[in-house]
C-alpha cells in the first residue's frame, strides 16, 4: 500500500513538473494587433513567461503598460505583468534594426488552462492578443497539426493554394468549416463546407514537411509550409508592364482576418488611394464581418500600390482595375490569392527592403552638406538595391513584382533627396522650440544650389510607369514644393487680367464693370505693367516684411484713409503717412522703398490714376469684394502655371505626364471648395491638359462635384439619439445638430499631433474676438488620444469637444477624405456642409470667412 501511494505521489509530482515546464513553441492564437508575434510561452510552477518578436519602425517609440496582463478565458482575473526581460516596464525605443527581442512575466496560470489573452488594461492600451492556445480541449476541432499552415506550391512559384487552422480553412478565395475529416494512414479526405456548398480536398503526408494537396487522388501537387527555391522555375506569361492605360474603374479588395472574433470592438479599416490627379488621398471604408472576411469595391483610374489600414498594423497592397484582390491577414504575415497574387507576394516578401534614413542621419542632418547628403542617399539606393539583387539569387520574384519594388525604391529615393530641406527645416523648428541649449541638436548653415538637383533624370516628366507606385502622389508633391521650382510671389493682378481670368471661369461682368475695365487700360499700360514687376523684383520681400510688419496697425489705418479727402491711392504710401501722425519711423530700406514707390509713376500717369479713382473707386472696391472667392482659385493656377514653367526650365521638357498631372491636381482644388466649372470654364482648363484621358477625368470630377452639391441640398432631417450607432452622414449629422442656426469650425486633431496643438494654440486669440457671435469651435479627436490626456488638454482649449470611438472615425475620415491631421471642415448655419477641407488660413483669413457666413 505504501508502495502505491508512493508511486502515486511520484506520478502526481511528475504531472506537476511536467505543467510547470510547459514551453510552447510559435503558439497558435486568433487576432493581434501587436506589431510582431509571440514566439514562446512557457508554463513555469511560480510564472507564465510571453517571448515576444516585435518588428517595428526603426527608432519608434512603444509602451510596456504596468497593466499589461494576460487572462484565462475561463475566468475574470487578469495577472498583471511582474517584470520583463530585453525591454523595461514604461518606453522604449526600437533599435535600428527595426526588430527587438523580449520577454514578458507574469503570475503562474491555473494548470488546467486551455486559452488565454494578452492585452493593455491601462486607458487606451491597444495591443492585444486573442485566443492564445494552450491545450486544445476535447471539443476543440480535430483537424490533423501536420496539416495546418498556409501552404506554398513547392514547383518554385510559391503560391499560395490551401490556408488550415484550427477551426477553419482558407481554400479559392474563401472562408469554409470542416464537415469532416478521414484519415487512413498518410491519407487524408477533408470535406468543407460553405453556403451549403461542400469541397473535398485530399491530403497525403510525405517527406520533410511536404504535404501533397489536391481536389482528387489524381490531381495531387506537392506543398510546403516554407518557400521552396528551384532556379529552372519559370513563371507563364512573367512579363513587366511595358504601359498603363488610365481609365475611370474600379477594383475588388477581400480578404480575411485569422482569428478575428465578435470580441473585437474595432469592426472598420480604411482602404487609402493616393490619387495623383487629384493630389489628394482617397479613403474607402472597410466593414469586416464577425468571422474576419471583408470585401469592398472602389473606384480607380489605373494599377497601382494601396494603403490599408488595420487595427493591426499597415499594408500595402497592389491592386488593377476589374480584377480582384484576396489578401489573407495571418498575424503579421500576408497571403495572397486572386489576380494579382504573385505579384503581391513579392512585395509581401520584400516590405522590410526600404530607403529610409536612419534616427541618427535624420538627427545629424543639420550639419550634414547637400553634397554629403546626396553621397549618403546615393550609397544607401545602393545598399537597397543590392539586398534585392540577393534575394534574388535565393527566392523567386515575378518580373512585375520586381518592377514595382524597383519603382518604390527609386522613388523613395528621389523624394529622400528632395526632402532635404524639409528635414533641416523641421531640426531648425525643434532647436527652437527646445528649452534648454543641451536639447538643440548642432546645425550649420549651408546653401542648396540648383546643381544639387541633378539627380532628377530628365526624362522623369515622361515616366508614365512611376505612377504604379502610390508613391507617385508623394513624389508630385515633393517636386513642387522643392526650393528650385517654388513660386515665392506672384505680382499682382491688374484689373484688366482680372477680368480676363474671370471671362476663363466663365463669369460675367456687369455693364459697369466692363467699362471700368475699359478704362484701367489707360492705367495698366504695358509700360506701367513693366516698372511694376521690375519694382517687384527688387523690393518684394521688403513689400512683403513690411505688411507683416505692420498689420496689427491696418484696422487703425483704414479708419484714417476713410477720415482723408484725397486719400493717396497707394496703400503702402498711405500706411507710411499713417505712422508719420504716430511719430513711427520706419527703416533705412523701407525708405528706400517708399522713395522707388513714389517715383514709379509720371506726373501724367498719377493723374490717370487719380481720374480712374476718382470714378471708379467705389466700383473697384465691390468689383474686388464681388469676386474675392474667385482669388485663391485664380491664385491657385496662376502659381501652376509659373511653377510650370520652372520645371519645364530645368527638364526642358513642356506637355509632360507629369506637367499635366500638377495641373490637374492644381485645378482639383476647385472642387474640393465645391466649385464647379460651367461649360465656357471647363473649355478653357481643358486646353491647359494635352492628355486625353485627363482632360475627361477634369469633366467627370466636374460633374461628380455637381451631384455633391445637389445631394448635400437633400441631406439632413436625420433624428439620432445615440451616435455611438451612427454611421456616415447620419454620424455627423447627429454631432452637428445641436449647433444649428451656428456656423461650425471642425477641427479634426490628436494630443499627440504638433501641427495639431499649435493651429489650436494659435486659434485662442480668433475665438476671443468672436465670443458673442453664433461661431461654434467644435474639436474632435479618437482613441490614439489617451482620455486622461485629452480631458486634461481639452481644460485649455475652448469649445465643443468630441473624442470619438475607431469605427466612428473610420467613418468620419471617409465621409471627409482625411488622409491627415489637422483637417479642417466648414458648416454653415443651415447645417450644410460648405468647406470640406478646409486650407491653413490665418486668423484674419478665417474671421472673414465666418462674418461671411454668418451675413447669410
Amino acid at each position: 500500500m505504501k508502495k502505491n501511494i508512493l508511486f502515486f505521489c511520484l506520478c502526481l509530482l511528475a504531472s506537476s513538473y511536467t505543467f510547470a515546464q510547459k514551453v510552447i513553441e510559435n503558439p497558435e492564437y486568433g487576432y493581434s494587433t501587436v506589431p510582431g508575434e509571440i514566439t514562446k510561452v512557457e508554463l513555469l510552477d511560480t510564472t507564465t513567461v510571453l517571448h515576444f518578436h516585435l518588428k517595428y519602425i526603426a527608432g519608434g517609440r512603444f509602451g510596456i503598460p504596468t497593466e499589461t496582463y494576460i487572462q484565462d478565458l475561463s475566468s475574470s482575473e487578469k495577472l498583471f505583468v511582474t517584470n520583463a526581460k530585453g525591454v523595461k516596464l514604461g518606453r522604449n525605443i526600437v533599435p535600428d534594426s527595426g526588430e527587438i527581442l523580449y520577454q514578458l512575466y507574469f503570475p503562474a496560470l491555473n494548470k488546467n488552462v486551455k486559452t488565454i489573452e494578452f492585452g493593455e488594461a491601462n486607458n487606451g492600451g491597444n495591443w492585444f492578443v486573442y485566443d492564445i492556445v494552450i491545450q486544445e480541449g476535447e471539443n476543440a476541432t480535430q483537424f490533423p497539426i501536420a496539416l495546418r499552415g498556409n501552404w506554398l506550391l513547392a514547383d518554385g512559384s510559391n503560391r499560395w493554394d490551401y490556408g488550415f487552422n484550427s477551426k477553419n480553412a482558407i481554400v479559392e478565395e474563401k472562408i469554409w468549416t470542416y464537415k469532416s475529416i478521414e484519415n487512413k494512414g498518410k491519407k487524408y479526405t477533408i470535406t468543407l463546407e460553405r453556403d451549403g456548398n461542400v469541397k473535398t480536398i485530399t491530403a497525403k503526408l510525405g517527406k520533410n514537411g511536404i504535404v501533397a494537396f489536391g481536389d482528387s487522388p489524381k490531381s495531387l501537387k506537392e506543398y510546403s509550409l516554407k518557400k521552396v527555391y528551384n532556379p529552372d522555375f519559370k513563371m507563364k506569361d512573367d512579363k513587366a508592364f511595358e504601359a498603363i492605360t488610365f481609365a475611370l474603374d474600379s477594383t475588388t479588395y477581400s480578404g480575411v482576418i485569422k482569428g478575428f472574433s465578435e470580441k473585437v470592438k474595432q469592426k472598420t479599416a480604411m482602404v487609402h488611394v493616393n490619387n495623383p490627379f487629384k493630389g489628394d488621398q482617397e479613403s474607402h471604408l472597410i466593414k469586416i464581418n464577425n468571422d474576419g472576411s471583408f470585401k469592398v469595391k472602389f473606384p480607380i483610374t489605373h494599377p497601382q500600390t494601396v494603403f490599408v489600414r488595420m487595427q493591426s498594423g499597415g499594408f500595402y497592397v497592389f491592386v488593377e482595375p476589374n480584377k480582384e484582390t484576396f489578401h489573407y491577414l495571418y498575424n503579421k504575415e500576408s497571403f495572397f490569392m486572386g489576380d494579382n497574387a504573385q505579384i503581391n507576394a513579392g512585395l509581401e516578401a520584400l516590405k522590410d527592403v526600404n530607403f529610409i534614413l536612419s534616427r541618427k542621419e535624420r538627427n545629424e542632418i543639420g550639419i550634414t552638406s547637400p553634397e554629403d547628403y546626396k553621397i549618403l542617399c546615393i550609397q544607401k539606393k545602393e545598399n537597397v538595391v543590392n539586398k534585392i539583387l540577393e534575394f534574388q539569387k535565393h527566392n523567386f520574384i515575378s518580373k512585375k513584382a520586381l518592377q514595382l519594388k524597383n519603382t518604390e525604391i527609386e522613388l523613395e529615393f528621389y523624394q529622400g533627396l528632395l526632402a532635404y530641406s524639409m528635414y533641416r527645416g523641421s531640426l531648425e523648428y525643434r532647436n527652437k522650440k527646445a528649452k534648454e541649449e543641451k536639447d538643440k541638436l548642432p546645425f550649420k548653415a549651408f546653401e542648396v544650389s540648383n546643381d544639387y538637383y541633378n539627380f532628377l533624370p530628365k526624362d522623369i516628366l515622361d515616366n508614365e510607369l512611376l505612377a504604379l507606385s502610390g508613391s507617385y502622389y508623394f513624389l508630385t508633391n515633393y517636386i513642387v514644393y522643392a526650393d528650385i521650382f517654388r513660386v515665392n510671389r506672384l505680382p499682382n493682378l491688374n484689373t484688366v487680367d482680372r477680368a480676363l481670368w474671370l471671362k476663363n471661369k466663365g463669369v460675367e461682368l456687369t455693364t459697369d464693370e466692363l467699362n471700368m475695365v475699359e478704362f484701367s487700360k489707360q492705367i495698366e499700360t504695358p509700360e506701367m505693367i513693366a516698372k511694376k514687376e521690375e519694382f517687384e523684383k527688387v523690393y518684394g520681400d521688403t513689400r512683403q516684411a513690411f505688411y507683416k510688419k505692420y498689420n496689427p496697425h491696418f484696422e487703425e489705418i483704414s479708419k484714417y484713409i476713410k477720415s482723408l479727402d484725397q486719400p493717396t491711392h497707394d496703400f503702402i504710401l498711405s500706411v507710411v503717412d499713417y505712422l508719420k501722425t504716430k511719430n513711427i519711423e520706419i527703416t533705412e530700406e523701407e525708405a528706400k522703398m517708399v522713395s522707388a514707390l513714389e517715383a514709379l509713376k509720371t506726373p501724367i500717369e498719377i493723374e490717370q490714376q487719380r481720374q480712374f479713382y476718382e470714378q471708379f473707386a467705389k466700383a473697384n472696391i465691390t468689383f474686388n469684394n464681388k469676386y474675392i472667392e474667385h482669388a485663391s482659385e485664380i491664385s491657385r493656377e496662376r502659381r501652376a502655371l509659373e511653377k510650370d514653367k520652372k520645371i519645364e526650365a530645368f527638364f526642358g521638357r513642356k506637355d509632360s505626364f507629369m506637367q499635366d498631372v500638377m495641373m490637374m491636381q492644381a485645378f482639383y482644388k476647385t472642387f474640393e471648395d465645391y466649385k464647379v466649372f460651367d461649360n465656357r470654364a471647363l473649355e478653357v482648363a481643358q486646353a491647359k491638359l494635352n492628355i486625353t484621358f485627363l482632360k475627361d477625368y477634369l469633366a467627370f470630377t466636374n460633374e461628380e462635384t455637381k451631384a455633391k452639391i445637389e445631394l448635400n441640398k437633400t441631406k439632413g432631417g436625420y433624428t439620432v439619439h445615440n451616435i455611438e450607432k451612427s454611421e456616415g452622414d447620419e454620424l455627423f449629422e447627429a454631432m452637428i445638430k445641436k449647433f444649428k442656426g451656428k456656423v461650425v469650425y471642425v477641427d479634426f486633431w490628436a494630443t499627440w499631433c504638433g501641427p495639431c496643438k499649435s493651429g489650436i494654440k494659435r486659434i485662442a486669440p480668433l475665438k476671443e474676438e468672436l465670443v458673442d457671435e453664433d461661431v461654434v469651435f467644435l474639436y474632435v479627436t479618437n482613441q490614439t488620444s489617451p482620455e486622461g490626456t485629452w480631458r486634461n488638454s481639452i481644460a485649455n482649449i475652448k469649445g465643443e469637444h468630441y473624442r470619438v470611438s475607431a469605427d466612428e472615425w473610420n467613418y468620419l475620415k471617409e465621409k471627409f477624405k482625411i488622409s491627415g491631421i489637422p483637417h479642417y471642415v466648414l458648416v454653415n448655419k443651415k447645417g450644410e456642409i460648405v468647406k470640406p477641407k478646409m486650407a491653413y488660413l490665418s486668423n484674419s483669413g478665417l474671421k472673414r470667412i465666418f462674418k461671411a457666413e454668418l451675413s447669410k
